[in-house]
């Protein structure tokens, strides 16, 4: 058994001592193009350019030995840097990220909640090499209903940073669809049970993201969040 949908809803109901959200073939969900608006994700093409993409690529690469962030988890490990552990050498890197913090905050409260006020929470850039794949989850509950360890989670963000690669597409079997990445594009999304996500196995080359959280606890908000470079 795995959780099921609410009748007539994309909401996901935990179940008591589940422990997997969805089970199928993310194939079988309908491919949604990125150039097309969505009734209840966000999504944006073209925030960047590919040069700024690159640029937040590259800066990944020229820090991943020193600054990322090593866990103890073998799934993690070396594969994500924290936006504020990067050096202030990176200033343009750094620039451009929270330009994109910055916006996806503002989008956020717009879009899903306006008239409250968001906060981020945290942000990173993540490599994904060949053969890993995310099953599906949620950012702040556990399939039985318990609040998993980042419980004051309310909002998610990617940013892809390339597209060659293949595989590697965010689905969310509730939407039943999955995302086809293309390089500069922006995805807003909740972070509970009406958004359960994966991402499906990258089957050759390097998937880049930009990731971010957002919480409506002020006590969450990443010292750095505000910060102007």
């Amino acid at each position: 058994m795995v959780c099921s949908l609410k009748p007539d809803s994309h909401i996901f109901e935990p179940r008591a001592g589940e422990a997997r959200w969805w089970q199928g073939d993310p194939a079988a969900l309908r491919a949604w193009p990125v150039t097309q608006a969505h009734p209840h994700i966000h999504i944006e093409h073209g925030l960047l350019n590919r040069e700024q993409c690159q640029l937040l690529i590259d800066c990944f690469d020229r820090n991943r030995a020193a600054c990322a962030a090593m866990t103890g988890s073998a799934y993690w490990d070396g594969r994500y840097i924290w936006s504020n552990s990067l050096p202030r050498a990176e200033l343009n890197a750094l620039r451009l990220m929270q330009q994109v913090r910055h916006y996806s905050t503002l989008r956020i409260m717009q879009r899903f909640v306006p008239g409250k006020i968001v906060y981020s929470d945290t942000a990173q850039l993540v490599c994904w090499p060949e053969g890993v794949e995310l099953i599906p989850h949620t950012d702040n509950i556990n399939p039985d209903g318990s609040p998993n360890t980042t419980a004051h989670r309310a909002f998610s963000s990617i940013l892809y940073l390339n597209d060659s690669y293949e595989g590697g597409e965010t689905f969310f079997p509730g939407h039943q669809l999955r995302l086809r990445p293309r390089a500069g594009t922006l995805v807003l999304f909740g972070a509970g049970s009406d958004y359960v996500h994966g991402v499906t196995k990258v089957r050759s080359g390097l998937r880049y993201t930009y990731a971010g959280w957002f919480t409506f606890d002020a006590a969450w908000e990443d010292k750095e969040a505000k910060l102007i470079y």
